[in-house]
């Protein structure tokens, strides 16, 4: 009877344990029309070639000619094709030919192009950087955003600057000069230092 009694705890302690490891797959394929496992949920490593989708991937996200696509990472990405957030990106490292992320960011964004949303967490770098939000620095050839902490390339573009603009040509609306070559910071901080 006692046998009996601990054989059923074990086993009631073990399917509790895998339907508790079930919640987050430790490593998943993604592959044209299907994830193996099916799990929406990587807390571990997932590799996309050519396409993946999932809900969430915290740790390493590695795509081959692929897109990698998941509403909330964390961790770091290394993708060759393009990766997209569709939600939210939390204290990552993404690296990857096209960053298409339309939710909030904060860590730091790497790649040829970069098509983002809202990023006043991250460091943005790529040859062109356009975000329709706000973003904290900005570092490549082209930048363009709706704010700006700081954007440093050949041309820059902002409605509003927070510090500055470097770079051949400087667009800031709040600008000392709403056009200037070379550098560009806000007209606050002008009339500050006239004062």
């Amino acid at each position: 009877m006692k046998l009996a009694t601990l054989s059923l705890c074990l086993l009631l302690l073990g399917s509790a344990a895998a339907s508790t490891a079930a919640a987050e797959t430790a490593f998943q394929l993604g592959i044209p029309g299907a994830n193996v496992p099916g799990d929406p949920n990587v807390s571990g490593m997932r590799f996309s070639f050519l396409w993946g989708k999932n809900q969430s991937t915290a740790g390493l996200d590695l795509g081959l000619l692929s897109l990698s696509e998941t509403s909330k990472q964390s961790g770091l990405a290394l993708c060759l094709g393009i990766h997209k957030v569709t939600d939210e990106m939390k204290s990552a490292a993404v690296f990857s030919l096209v960053n298409w992320h339309t939710g909030t960011d904060s860590g730091m964004n790497g790649a040829f192009i970069n098509l983002l949303n809202n990023t006043p967490g991250a460091f943005n770098l790529g040859f062109i950087t356009i975000a329709t939000g706000e973003t904290a620095v900005d570092l490549g050839g082209f930048n363009m955003s709706e704010s700006s902490t700081a954007q440093i390339g050949f041309i820059n573009i902002t409605k509003r600057i927070d510090s500055f603009q470097f770079g051949f040509i400087n667009m800031a609306e709040n600008g000392f000069l709403p056009f200037f070559p070379i550098f560009n910071f806000p007209k606050s901080v002008a009339e500050n230092n006239n004062e």
